[in-house]
C-alpha cells in the first residue's frame, strides 16, 4: 500500500543515536534569528509515535480491522448514505476517468507529487531570517506533521470501520483486486489516508514557510490547496471514499500541518527551549537525526 512505502521512507530518514554531538553538526543548530527550531529528543519521540501509530495499523490491518463494517451506509436496496455524500459520489463517478485511473492518479499526487513539493519547498523556502540548516529543520517538521496526521487517520479508520463506496454501490470486483468487497481494506473508508497525507504535507510546508516569513508562503498555500483538493476529488472518483471521508482527512492533515509547525516556534513546546543538544545533521549514508547530550 502507498502508506507502507511512505512509512518506510519516514522510518529510514531519522537515524537516532545517543552520542556526543559531532563538531561538524554544530552549524545546523537553529541560530539566533531562526523563527523555528527543533527539540530533537522530544521530536524523535513524537515522530516515533507517529510512525508507530501509522505503521502498526498498516502492517497489521488484517488482524486489527473488524470482521464487518460498523458504518455501512446501507445498500442499493436500502440506502442510508447522507445526501451530501450521495451528491458528490454521483457527480464525480461514472465520468470519462475510470475508477482505476482515478485511483492511480490519486496515489501519484498524494505519495509522489505532494512529498516532492513539500520537501522541496521546505528545503528552499526558508525565509530571510534563516540560518544554516533551516531547510533540514523544516523538512523534519514536515515529516513529523505527516506522521502524526497519518497515525490519527489510521486509528479512526479502525474505529469507524466505514464501508467504502464501491461496497455500498455494489461495484466490488473479484477477490484479490483493488475493489475486493471482502477484503479488510474495504471497511476502512473513513477518513481518507491519501487526502490526509496530501493535506499534512501541503499545510506543514506552507505553515513553516509562513512562520519563517518566506516570500514563497502564498504559493505553497496555493499548492497545498490544489494538492489536497485534487487528491480528494480523485479518491471520490475512484469510488474509494465519500466526501465526508476526504473532508475529515483534510481537517486532520491540515490541522496537524498547522499545529506542529506552531509548536516549533522559538519558545514553543517543541521549539528547542530546553537544554538538549539535539540537532538535525547529515549522517553517514544520508540524512539523519542525531541526539547528543546527557541522558
Amino acid at each position: 500500500m502507498p502508506f507502507r512505502a511512505l512509512l518506510m521512507a519516514l522510518s529510514c530518514a531519522p537515524i537516532l543515536s545517543a552520542r556526543p554531538l559531532p563538531a561538524q553538526a554544530e552549524g545546523l543548530r537553529a541560530g539566533a534569528t531562526d523563527r523555528l527550531a527543533l527539540d530533537l529528543p522530544a521530536d524523535a519521540i513524537v515522530t516515533a509515535i507517529g510512525i508507530a501509530g501509522s505503521g502498526f495499523p498498516e502492517l497489521f490491518g488484517r488482524q486489527l480491522a473488524p470482521a464487518s463494517c460498523r458504518w455501512c451506509d446501507g445498500s442499493i436496496a436500502a440506502p442510508s448514505v447522507n445526501s451530501v455524500d450521495r451528491y458528490f459520489h454521483d457527480a464525480l463517478t461514472g465520468g470519462a476517468l475510470s475508477r482505476s485511473a482515478a485511483g492511480t492518479l490519486s496515489t501519484v499526487v498524494a505519495f509522489g507529487l505532494a512529498p516532492a513539493v513539500a520537501l522541496g519547498g521546505a528545503l528552499v523556502a526558508t525565509g530571510p531570517h534563516a540560518t544554516e540548516g533551516a531547510g533540514l529543520r523544516a523538512a523534519a517538521i514536515v515529516l513529523e506533521s505527516t506522521a502524526i496526521a497519518g497515525a490519527i487517520a489510521q486509528s479512526l479508520k479502525l474505529l469507524t470501520a466505514r464501508a467504502r463506496p464501491f461496497v455500498r454501490y455494489g461495484h466490488g470486483g473479484a477477490p484479490g483486486g483493488g475493489y475486493d468487497a471482502s477484503d479488510f481494506d474495504a471497511r476502512l473508508s473513513f477518513p481518507s489516508g491519501h487526502t490526509t497525507v496530501a493535506a499534512a504535507l501541503g499545510a506543514s510546508v506552507a505553515m513553516t514557510a509562513t512562520l519563517e516569513e518566506s516570500a514563497a508562503a502564498p504559493w505553497l498555500w496555493a499548492a497545498a490547496g490544489v494538492l489536497t483538493a485534487s487528491t480528494a476529488g480523485l479518491r471520490i472518483a475512484a469510488e474509494k471514499h465519500y466526501f465526508t471521508d476526504v473532508l475529515a482527512a483534510a481537517a486532520i492533515g491540515g490541522g496537524c500541518g498547522v499545529a506542529l509547525p506552531l509548536l516549533h516556534r522559538r519558545g514553543g513546546l517543541l521549539g528547542g527551549g530546553g537544554g538538549s543538544a539535539g540537532v538535525l545533521a547529515p549522517a553517514s549514508g544520508g540524512l539523519g537525526m542525531i541526539i547528543g547530550g546527557a541522558f
